[in-house]
């Protein structure tokens, strides 16, 4: 395991040779070698996936796609002697861009940003090297736009394309314990 350290946002890191990004460090003290939170985000995209049938992220094939990425994850962090318990689970909302709430919340390890969390992570937030979808929808069930969900393009702007789009990547974020990472 990594030696527990202090990470600023915009630091990077490493997790089963995977680059990630820090977010933010969620430690209550500034003193290193106490393990503490710290969310990151994939560096580059995990692959490509549609959103889905809907811009529901909770029934989503993108969230079934990031499933599958940390599964595969998980067994590279156990052949290197990592805990995968050292993965908090997060919660995420699932409003969307109109203000909808009826998708609800949703306990993840491993999802894309919600709009919500790019927003406040926006700073440290690198651009990414493909477009890659966030967590967020559009429009509710019951708008025009519920068949679409929103992104990030390589220049850092957000926008919207349809669900049914497979050309943008899985950018997966986590919340993780300081222990397990590696600076790079």
């Amino acid at each position: 395991m990594g030696n527990p350290c202090v990470y600023k946002p915009g630091d990077l890191v490493q997790l089963a040779g995977i680059r990630f990004a820090v977010l933010d460090d969620l430690s209550p003290y500034s003193g290193e070698g106490e393990e503490h939170d710290i969310f990151i985000l994939a560096l580059e995209g995990q692959g490509t996936s549609q959103f889905g049938a809907t811009n529901n992220y909770a029934e989503s094939v993108l969230k079934k796609q990031v499933e599958d990425w940390l599964y595969r994850l998980t067994e590279k962090m156990v052949e290197q002697g990592l805990d995968p318990e050292l993965i908090r689970t997060r919660t995420i909302s699932l409003t969307t861009l109109d203000g909808y709430k009826g998708y609800g919340e949703l306990d993840v390890k491993a999802a894309p940003l919600t709009l919500d969390e790019a927003r406040r992570c926006a700073e440290a937030m690198p651009d990414p090297d493909v477009s890659s979808w966030l967590a967020t929808g559009w429009g509710g069930p019951e708008h025009r736009r519920a068949t679409y969900a929103l992104r990030v393009s390589t220049n850092g702007l957000w926008g919207y394309n349809y669900c049914s789009d497979a050309r943008y990547a899985i950018r997966p974020a986590l919340l993780v314990s300081s222990s397990l990472l590696n600076s790079n």
